[in-house]
């Protein structure tokens, strides 16, 4: 499953009252029931994300000008511009803070683990 559409499952969790936008590369997009409850307002080309869901967005030249558009309409819009980034620099300081004379067999497994769920 994608890092981008876990972070949508767990936003949704904790507030579905949003619709999540997402940057994923030079894009932004809305995920899952989010692309369809979007698709009552602005017309975006849908397409497969996952296994799980579609997506649909728009440059991210065009952020101003759609979230003018969002908020014409009264929506609840939370842009989320950074989920990859962040779990890939909490692997690299992690990595950076191993003691490589101090690690112990158990330690480094342990930690391989932790960089596993993190990326």
């Amino acid at each position: 499953m994608s890092q981008i559409y876990e972070k949508y499952l767990s936003l949704k969790k904790e507030n579905s009252n949003y619709l999540y936008l997402f940057r994923s590369g030079n894009f932004y997009i809305f995920l899952a029931e989010d692309a369809d409850t979007i698709n009552n307002y602005v017309v975006l080309k849908r397409t497969k994300f996952c296994k799980e869901a579609q997506k649909c967005g728009f440059p991210i030249a065009s952020l101003e000008e759609y979230l003018k558009v969002f908020k014409n309409h009264r929506l609840k819009i939370k842009v989320i511009d950074q989920v990859e980034e962040k779990s890939l620099d909490k692997a690299i300081n992690k990595l950076q803070k191993i003691d490589l004379d101090q690690i112990t067999p158990i330690k480094a497994l342990n930690i391989l683990k932790e960089l596993k769920n993190l990326l």
